[in-house]
């Protein structure tokens, strides 16, 4: 699957892992991806998948199935989860796939394929403690409104992101 969630053609049985299913599986919160009978109630539920066709939970959780872990990982899909949990609620099944997602942006991460914002993002929590950056024009705007000033200190953020090995994780283009 590409960007877009189209198939570039059959792929050989040779580029298939049967192993990845099970590297999935060891996590705790994927175990559920066994019960998935593939119905499609999750993505039929899925905002993304309305604004994108090509987005796919079910073709997604195939995918790990069949062992398609080469094109899983590289899958800009994987980030793009909302987290409204409105798979979850309509799956017959009780599949957590939201977590499962989890477990799969953690293996594309450890494995070089973490998106170049994300990483950004990290890092300025790292050097902030804050998620935006702020500037004057938002100081100014909180001072006229007597709102207390934003402090920007990451000690903590960092301190906790490196006891994570987050710190460590290269975007994927720096692989």
């Amino acid at each position: 699957m590409d960007q877009r969630g189209k198939s570039q053609g059959p792929i050989p049985v040779s580029n298939l892992d049967p192993q990845f299913r099970l590297d999935v599986l060891k996590h705790k919160d994927a175990q559920g991806l066994n019960a998935c009978f593939s119905c499609g109630t999750c993505t039929a539920g899925c905002p993304v998948s309305e604004v994108f066709p090509e987005y796919s939970p079910k073709k997604l959780a195939k995918m790990v199935k069949l062992g398609m872990k080469q094109e899983v990982l590289a899958s800009s899909w994987i980030w793009c989860c909302t987290t409204c949990h409105n798979c979850e609620q309509h799956c017959p099944q009780n599949v957590q796939f939201f977590s499962i997602l989890n477990v799969l942006k953690n293996m594309a991460a450890e494995a070089g394929y973490a998106p170049s914002p994300w990483v950004e993002q990290t890092r300025q929590v790292m050097r902030t403690g804050l998620v935006f950056p702020t500037d004057e024009a938002l100081a100014r705007k909180r001072e006229a409104r007597s709102l207390p000033a934003i402090k920007s200190d990451g000690a903590k953020a960092k301190k906790l992101i490196e006891s994570t090995g987050a710190d460590k994780i290269p975007a994927q283009g720096d692989r």
